[in-house]
């Protein structure tokens, strides 16, 4: 297999946790299994392959784990046995269902020292993120390092910026022509930037059909495929503060610019506004009005002015997590 991701440069910065999206073909689990395999070989350290769902990591979904890879080690032999990865007959690692981590609270992983959580953005589909599931995650962080330090490879297709762990780390993307950006010390996100793989996939027949679509560009550009940036705009500086809604465990600001005629959506909220109105239940704190009955004014003028176009989202993640609320307010 042609490997064109090259897992030496994130590495290469030497951050715990490190969020590598890129186009399905280029190599991310390819290389992160190659890595893996390569150490455990040099120095025994063992490793951990983490997916969401049990059907994900099946003994018929894992059987053909070292499959792509084993070309690389020849005279190395592989071998899947229920959810443990062997390499010559010895334990190297085992895939943890992320759903039902939580019961391997008292299980020690002395020998662990890299994790790969694969697919870990989901796209629209039958699968769903688990509640509360970067804490799932991070439970299960702290049952395997025990105080060490384990480094994560978290690893996607580039479907779309919103989404659970990017949301909670305030994942800071590359911009300026860059492809990896940090968020602190110990966070990294790389968007894979490849121009011989986008050149040969676009010389396939498939490419060749795909080519200037929406699929196109992110299938071999690497374009978040959920993501667009319609309705996306800073707030201007003449724009006001009008209230606030709380949604889905989040507070968004609104803010109006009469002169514009605009509303803008933004995380920036004003904790001293007493117009605070929740939209469920879950959301329901004191000195917050639930929606439960006819809408507020408010409410109504948000409705009206999405309905003409007229508000703005201040990041496409407060776009895509903020616009099922306009349409629950909007089906009131």
């Amino acid at each position: 297999m042609k490997l064109y991701w090259d897992i030496a440069k994130p590495l290469s910065y030497n951050c715990l946790f490190n969020f590598i999206v890129g186009m399905r073909g280029v190599g991310k689990t390819y290389g992160w299994k190659k890595w893996a395999i390569k150490e455990f070989l040099k120095t025994g350290d063992e490793f951990i392959y983490v997916r969401r769902y049990k059907t994900e990591v099946s003994q018929k979904n894992l059987r053909s784990f070292f499959a792509d890879v084993s070309e690389e080690f020849p005279g190395v032999k592989f071998a899947v046995k229920q959810n443990q990865l062997l390499i010559n007959d010895k334990y190297a690692g085992q895939a943890i269902p992320l759903s039902t981590a939580k019961i391997l609270k008292s299980v020690s992983f002395p020998r662990v020292n890299k994790i790969c959580f694969d697919e870990f953005i989901l796209d629209k589909g039958t699968y769903r993120y688990l509640p509360d599931e970067v804490t799932n995650f991070l439970e299960l962080y702290s049952t395997v390092a025990r105080l060490r330090d384990v480094r994560v490879f978290f690893l996607s297709n580039a479907l779309t910026v919103s989404n659970p762990y990017f949301d909670y780390f305030n994942v800071r993307l590359p911009h300026g022509g860059k492809t990896i950006a940090r968020t602190g010390d110990e966070i990294l996100v790389e968007v894979i930037r490849e121009a011989e793989y986008t050149a040969a996939a676009k010389k396939t027949r498939f490419g060749s059909i795909i080519d200037g679509t929406e699929y196109g560009a992110y299938n071999m550009e690497n374009e978040f495929y959920r993501d667009n940036r319609n309705f996306v705009q800073k707030k201007t500086a003449g724009a006001e503060y009008y209230f606030t809604v709380k949604f889905c465990g989040a507070d968004y600001g609104i803010y109006v610019d009469y002169k514009e005629g605009l509303l803008f959506i933004s995380m920036d909220v004003d904790p001293s506004d007493v117009k605070v109105y929740a939209l469920t239940n879950d959301d329901h704190r004191p000195n917050a009005l639930l929606m439960s009955g006819p809408r507020s004014v408010y409410l109504q003028t948000l409705a009206n002015m999405y309905a003409v176009g007229a508000v703005r989202f201040e990041s496409i993640g407060v776009k895509n997590n903020f616009t099922p609320a306009i349409k629950m307010i909007s089906r009131r």
